[in-house]
Order: structure tokens, then C-alpha cells, then sequence
């Protein structure tokens, strides 16, 4: 059978890696990130849409009027100057919202939804609507602030709103108005039959606005519609502060996770380390440093493995202190088979004729086989096969 060769150049597969290495990046980079780099371009009622009832507009007017604007995009994040400015939705988060009223530290406005409607196909930005007066629904929302009702009338088109706010502020009500009521809400806007447009809460600067329609995008068709819009916010902005446009409670943004600390000070120089380590790692398994090193052998050849695992035997049986005897008989049989035994002897006799045999200046081999006998330690049996395999040197005049 022959080999066939591989479809994919080496090239081919090291671009391949780098790509998908690249879209792994990425897609993590966007999973962290994707609440806050929507677009908003969904037709809904919150300061990212550019539809009728959306609210970008309001927000590209102050910018350009040099105003200091921005979104909350951080369920952390609580403005403490100027004016915050919460457009709400039937699917706003309500805690989101609670949070708001209270911890916020510079004065709140809560503009309600109004028009039920329906995006236009293919026509991301553009929706058609249903119905009017759907602030009710919302109202739940506000439930910890109190009790309100939302209704909807019908007014002419000339009719002009009441307010104590300036007296060059002139908003003219449109011809579906939507107001609400409820207890310890203070007018601020009004119409000639005392029905609350925009009201504030007592002893608090928490304004909520009944009818979008003086701030959405569709309010700023109109030039003077667009002033008044500027003007109306500019007078609830006491401090001229700047004004934030929460998005949180609409669905766009969070809380901070292991994601975006990832990619975030000071964690970043963690995750860059280990994207480095990992390239490292993968450059050492393309590119080998120096020849493959081979495995060992389990069990080695040669007469020294084998007195190795001999002796490792002897080790786990935890006989070691039986084979000190035995090499003092090695070492006499050893020194025999090399001399020879020419008067025959045995036993005692043939031990004090090998003490004849060894030079004056080393023991005895009749001292050393008792000295060998008696030990017991590691340490002593080396030193007693050491000796031993001297005067057999000795004995034998081996090199």
C-alpha cells in the first residue's frame, strides 16, 4: 500500500490555524462586548433608535449643541450630576429601574412609552404603528414610587401646554396626549383641564413624563418643536450637568463578567501573557528544538541492570541483611575457584587456610566473613562486601 500525499500544503494548514485562532479571538471579543457595540437600530422607544418613537435624536441634538452626553451602559454605573434621562419600555427591567430612583443622585427623568407598533420590513429603522396609549402597561414599572394611571385624549392641534418651568418654554400638545396621574405627583406640565403631562414626585427629583411625543424623534421633525425639546431639558437640568441616556434598563449592557475583564486593565496584561505563552507553545510544536528525545527502556540490558534490579528486589523484600553472608560465601568459593584447594579441606579448616592467604597488612578472610555475618545496616554491608571483595583481589591478584 503506497502513501498517498497530504490535499493541504504546510502553508495552507499554518493560515488555516492562524485564522481560526483569529475568529476564536473575535468571537470571544464580541460575546464580551455585544450589549454595548448593538447598534439599537430595532424601531423600539429607547435613545438608541433612530425610528419616530425612538429618542436618538434628542441625543444627537445635544451633542451638537456642545452639551456633555453619553449612554449608562454599566448596571454599576449611577450618574451623581445632571440629568439622567430613562426611556422606558414594556420589556424595561424593573429593578434596573428601582435602582435608578434610588440611588441616583442628580434629578431623574422617566419619559413613558405611547405608540404600539410593528417595524417595517426590510426597513430596520422605520416602524409602522397600531395603537396609542400604552403607558399604562409601564406603569407597573413605577410601582415603587406609587400608584399611577396613564390615559389618552384627544386635543386640537393648536392647544398649547401649561408650564411653570420658563416663560419662553411653549409646547404644544399634540393631537393624541397622553397624561397620567397619581398620588404625591406634582404637575410641572400640564393642560387647560389640570391633566398631568409631566409631574414630579414630592420631596424628590424624579420627573416622569406622560407623553413621548414632545421628545421623540418625532417631535424633533418640527424646528420649534426641536427648541422646545432643548429647552425642556435644559430646565429640568438645573446644574447644567451633563445628561446620560440609560440603556440598562433597555437591554443594552450589564454587569461586568469574566469576559470583559479579560480583555479590561489590569487583566489584560494576564490574558496578553497568556496568548504569548500559547504561541510559544504552539511555535515549539511545529518547530522542534534539537533531535526527539527517545524513552528509556523500562528494563536496560547488561549485567549492571541486572545486579540493579537484583538488588532493588532485595531492597522491596526487605532482605538485605540476609545478603551479606551470602557474599562472604561468593567470596570464598570465588577465591578457591581461582587458587584451588589442594589439601581438600572444609568447614573451619579451609577458612584458616585462606587466612594464610591474604597479606599481613589486611584482616583476616575468617574476620571479615564474621564482620560481614554481623552487619545489619546499608551502610555496614556495603562496607563489608567492599572489604571482602579487596582480599579476594588480594588473594586471586586480579587486576
Amino acid at each position: 500500500m503506497t502513501e498517498t500525499a497530504s490535499p493541504f500544503s504546510a502553508k495552507t494548514v499554518i493560515l488555516l490555524v492562524i485564522a481560526g485562532i483569529i475568529g476564536f479571538g473575535a468571537f470571544l471579543l464580541l460575546t464580551a462586548y455585544a450589549p454595548e457595540i448593538r447598534s439599537g437600530r430595532d424601531g423600539r422607544a429607547h435613545s438608541l433608535s433612530t425610528s419616530a418613537v425612538g429618542f436618538r435624536g434628542v441625543y444627537t441634538l445635544l451633542e451638537e449643541t456642545g452639551a456633555d452626553v453619553g449612554y449608562i451602559r454599566q448596571e454599576d454605573s449611577f450618574p451623581d450630576a445632571g440629568l439622567t434621562i430613562v426611556t422606558l419600555e414594556q420589556i424595561s427591567n424593573r429593578e434596573r429601574v428601582y435602582a435608578l430612583t434610588e440611588n441616583g443622585w442628580g434629578p431623574l427623568l422617566i419619559i413613558l412609552p405611547k405608540w404600539a407598533t410593528f417595524p417595517v420590513p426590510n426597513e430596520r429603522d422605520r416602524v409602522q404603528w397600531l395603537d396609542s396609549g400604552i403607558g399604562g402597561s409601564a406603569a407597573p414599572l413605577l410601582s415603587d414610587l406609587g400608584q399611577f394611571s396613564v390615559s389618552t385624549s384627544t386635543t386640537d392641534s393648536d392647544t398649547r401646554l401649561r408650564t411653570g418651568l420658563s416663560p419662553s418654554l411653549a409646547l404644544m400638545a399634540p393631537e393624541s396626549l397622553q397624561t397620567i396621574s397619581g398620588d404625591g405627583l406634582i404637575p410641572v406640565i400640564r393642560t387647560d383641564k389640570s391633566e398631568i403631562v409631566l409631574g414630579q414626585l414630592e420631596d424628590r427629583q424624579i420627573y416622569i413624563l406622560a407623553d413621548p411625543d414632545l421628545l421623540n424623534n418625532l417631535a424633533l421633525a418640527d424646528t420649534e418643536s426641536a427648541r422646545a425639546a432643548l429647552q425642556l431639558l435644559g430646565a429640568l437640568n438645573e446644574t447644567n450637568g451633563p445628561y446620560r441616556f440609560e440603556l440598562v434598563a433597555n437591554g443594552f449592557g450589564g454587569a461586568r463578567n469574566l469576559l470583559t475583564l479579560a480583555f479590561e486593565p489590569p487583566f489584560l496584561a494576564l490574558t496578553l501573557c497568556l496568548l504569548a505563552a500559547a504561541l510559544l507553545a504552539a511555535f515549539q510544536a511545529i518547530y522542534r528544538f534539537g533531535p526527539e528525545l527517545r524513552p528509556g527502556r523500562a528494563i536496560a540490558f547488561g549485567k549492571r541492570a541486572l545486579v540493579d534490579n537484583s538488588a532493588e528486589l532485595l531492597r522491596l523484600a526487605r532482605r538485605e541483611h540476609l545478603s551479606s553472608e551470602r557474599y562472604a560465601a561468593m567470596a570464598r568459593e570465588a577465591a578457591i575457584s581461582a587458587i584451588g584447594n589442594p589439601r581438600e579441606l572444609e568447614g573451619e579448616a579451609l577458612d584458616r587456610w585462606l587466612d594464610g592467604l591474604g597479606p599481613k597488612t589486611m584482616p583476616s578472610f575468617t574476620s571479615l566473613a564474621r564482620a560481614a555475618e554481623r552487619a545489619t545496616g546499608r551502610h555496614e554491608i556495603l562496607a563489608a562486601a567492599q572489604a571482602l571483595y579487596d582480599w579476594r583481589k588480594a588473594v586471586t591478584h586480579e587486576g
